[in-house]
């Protein structure tokens, strides 16, 4: 089994390099070694991410580059599956705000083919999250608990930037989700792999959050509040 690790990135040029490195050195000394790729996804970068792109492909076998011809999360990961020749394929963030050590649970998880979707989760009794704004945390929190009363998801969170899937799972998931292009997308995959009965298995994870992230939150909770509901109008259009 191999696993395809897509990093989003853009303008990333000062973070790049040591998030990369830091998942390789620590996949090579895990059971993943030999079974996994990195796949960089660029998605519309102008400084010198592409440059450190190529110079770690360079250096390191199993690091791939993808330029995506639009700015997005969403377009990045979407284009990143329709590529993708792994047997499992997800992302996670290039500052690895999840613990990296959750990359070997997802591998002897797939390992053991008794999972379809593997989701990090930083809102589980057992998760740790350090570092994080008030602000931030009440927003995260108040977006899961209107997904749960808008679209009766079970899962806890849908914005923790870990989240892994079968290859298969991954593809049917890509042709019916909307064509968004950013961070939503990733929370609709899940949504919808809910609603088609794909089993999600959520690990509670250690996550330390980035002061200089450049994540707006206000922006980007007004962004899923908007997609949140399209979808509730399109479940209410399907259960009339």
């Amino acid at each position: 089994m191999f696993l395809n690790i897509v990093i989003p990135v853009l303008n990333e040029e000062g973070t790049l390099k040591y998030g990369v490195e830091t998942t390789v050195r620590y996949l090579n000394q895990a059971d993943a070694k030999d079974k996994y790729i990195i796949t960089i996804a660029d998605n519309g970068s102008t400084d010198r991410t592409e440059e450190i792109a190529q110079e770690l492909c360079s250096e390191y076998d199993n690091v791939r580059y993808l330029r995506v011809s639009q700015k997005g999360v969403g377009i990045a990961f979407r284009e990143a599956i329709k590529k993708n020749t792994c047997e499992v394929i997800g992302y996670m963030d290039v500052d690895l705000a999840t613990d990296i050590r959750y990359l070997e649970q997802v591998f002897h998880l797939f390992a053991s083919n008794t999972v379809r979707v593997v989701v990090g989760s930083r809102l589980m009794e057992q998760s740790r999250v350090y570092n994080r704004t008030l602000v931030r945390e009440i927003t995260s929190r108040g977006l899961n608990i209107i997904l749960k009363i808008l679209l009766k998801v079970k899962f806890t969170d849908a914005m923790c930037g870990f989240k892994f899937y079968a290859s298969d799972v991954a593809n049917r998931l890509v042709e019916v989700c909307s064509d968004n292009n950013g961070w939503f997308y990733c929370a609709e995959m899940m949504i919808r792999a809910e609603w088609m009965g794909i089993p999600i298995t959520e690990l509670p994870v250690e996550w330390h959050d980035d002061p200089a992230t450049k994540v707006r939150i206000v922006k980007l909770s007004i962004s899923y509040l908007k997609e949140i509901g399209k979808l509730y109008r399109e479940k209410r259009r399907k259960r009339n």
